[in-house]
């Protein structure tokens, strides 16, 4: 049995139309949505110091990483996000032209998955979202586990349950320990790799209903960021979130690979 081909999709303020819960009419309105000065330096600042940190943090970097923004994304920012790319090990941008953005993604990458090759990890990552350090390679060390399930199958969903909800601040993080099922972070799908559908066309709370789905509670794996703009709905969560604690921010450096002071800095 080949290798597992492994694959992070990072979504970047692209453009793309449908699939979202805030949506637009057009790519016009939706540009001038995502592109926004106030709004690229808020993302930029999260898909630096923590979406793009814990990908950097990983153990097993045998993997790939794909960040999708729009083919027309305007300078400083290009050349940032071309900068902030290097660091991670294995990513590459793809500048891409507005579509459908479920479209795009099953353009993008199914031209980068090998039909004869080994089974396919994929995960969606947003640019808000962290995952531990070992996320990588315990996806690895699973599929070796439950390899007979998946085969029977040909697509099958790993979901880590714990993690954290978090708020970069001027004065350090805000966070929550939590506990969610489907949550979309730090969740896999392990797929036969002629499967041209990608980790976005499968909705995230609904796989369980979709595909087989092994649930792995043992540490938290996730960190989901909270700042009000999010495009799922999460109603009250900012009210619940409180600064760290010692031991939280500790976890936080060492579990999922974060610089805290950086963060900070960052303001």
């Amino acid at each position: 049995m080949s290798d597992p081909q492994i694959l992070a999709l990072v979504r970047f303020a692209y453009p793309g139309l449908g699939g979202f819960q805030t949506e637009h009419d057009t790519v016009a309105a939706r540009q001038a949505h995502l592109w926004h000065p106030d709004r690229l330096e808020a993302r930029f600042r999260t898909l630096e110091h923590l979406s793009l940190r814990t990908l950097a943090a990983q153990t097993d970097r045998d993997f790939r990483t794909l960040i999708v923004t729009g083919d027309t994304l305007p300078e400083p920012w290009r050349t940032r996000l071309l900068t902030l790319a290097r660091r991670v090990p294995g990513a590459e941008v793809v500048f891409h032209p507005p579509m459908n953005q479920r479209h795009a993604m099953e353009e993008i990458v199914n031209a980068r998955i090998d039909p004869d090759g080994g089974p396919v990890i994929q995960f969606r990552h947003d640019d808000d979202d962290g995952v531990g350090c070992r996320f990588v390679a315990r996806c690895r060390e699973t599929l070796d586990q439950v390899r007979p399930l998946w085969q029977a199958h040909g697509r099958l969903a790993l979901d880590f349950n714990k993690g954290f909800m978090l708020r970069l601040t001027p004065d350090g993080p805000l966070v929550e320990e939590a506990a969610r099922t489907h949550l979309g972070v730090a969740q896999a799908l392990i797929l036969r790799p002629t499967i041209r559908r990608t980790a976005v066309h499968f909705p995230h709370h609904r796989l369980g209903l979709l595909m087989p789905s092994v649930t792995l509670p043992d540490a938290r794996m996730w960190l989901r960021g909270v700042d009000g703009t999010n495009d799922s709905r999460m109603d009250g969560q900012l009210d619940r979130l409180r600064p760290a604690s010692p031991d939280q921010r500790a976890e936080l450096e060492e579990r999922f690979g974060l610089d805290l002071a950086a963060a900070t800095a960052s303001f």
